[in-house]
């Protein structure tokens, strides 16, 4: 499937919603999915089927919780799934959100330097003359952790197809002795509604399988997200599409195996 275009590269698609054309963020740090009310049944939309809570980078947030007649991606279909509401279009993005998990192939491949991803059973593609690291993951919350190192020191690192900057924690950054950098901010958002205006640290020798970087400027934010999934205290941070974009990305769900292709 070719990805849309949009200024943040995330991973957009189009998909089908009750028989509507629309399209959605596919989202390795989504463990629901969202959609807006206008796509909804209206009997469905106005029934009271409780709320749900959805992490994200300013934490928790409460949505309406309804389920969703029909949602179809390619060749792949579902009934009946429970999705939070986004009744306020307030996303950045504008879009409906589907966690990657919700997809029951073997591999998910996003293709990010030739915009596509695609969905297949048996083991990843390989592809000629790429230098290739493949990585175990677990999973934690349904999220995907790979352990990384930043100046010798190591860390869980989340795989974020829906965070526009990767970040790290305070954690991790006081312990791998960053400096900041005092003229330096940037504006951070995610697909859960936030935008925080954060701190730029610089950072040494970030490893990531056979991949690294001898130096890299990132943002420190004390997010709600790090204290909700027990890692407050812990060196974490989020992998997001700023870096992703460079790799192709293979989740081998059926292995909990990540391949970074470069």
């Amino acid at each position: 499937m070719s990805l849309l275009p949009n200024e943040d590269n995330w991973p957009i698609v189009t998909i089908s919603i009750n028989g509507q054309s629309t399209s959605a963020l596919i989202d390795t740090g989504a463990t629901i999915a969202v959609v807006d009310d206008n796509l909804l049944d209206t009997e469905l939309r106005d029934q009271d089927a409780g709320e749900t809570k959805v992490l994200g980078l300013g934490g928790q947030r409460t949505f309406p919780l309804t389920r969703v007649s029909s949602i179809a991606v390619g060749a792949q279909s579902w009934s009946g799934i429970a999705a939070a509401v986004n009744t306020k279009d307030e996303f950045p993005i504008e879009q409906c959100v589907l966690p990657a998990a919700l997809f029951v192939s073997q591999i998910i491949d996003f293709d990010f330097p030739n915009d596509r991803v695609d969905f297949y059973e048996g083991y990843p593609k390989f592809a000629r003359g790429k230098t290739r690291s493949s990585i175990s993951y677990t999973l934690k919350g349904g999220l995907i952790f790979i352990p990384v190192r930043i100046n010798g020191v190591r860390g869980e690192a989340l795989v974020d197809t829906g965070a526009s900057v990767s970040f790290v924690n305070p954690s991790f950054a006081e312990r791998a002795r960053g400096v900041r950098r005092i003229e330096s901010e940037k504006e951070m958002h995610g697909a859960d509604l936030s935008r925080k205006r954060i701190e730029t640290y610089n950072l040494r020798d970030f490893k990531m399988g056979k991949f690294s970087v001898s130096r890299m400027s990132l943002p420190v934010l004390d997010s709600e997200l790090f204290h909700q999934i027990g890692f407050e205290n812990e060196p974490m941070m989020v992998i997001g599409v700023d870096y992703l974009e460079n790799f192709r990305v293979q989740i081998d769900q059926g292995r909990k195996r990540i391949v970074f292709l470069h």
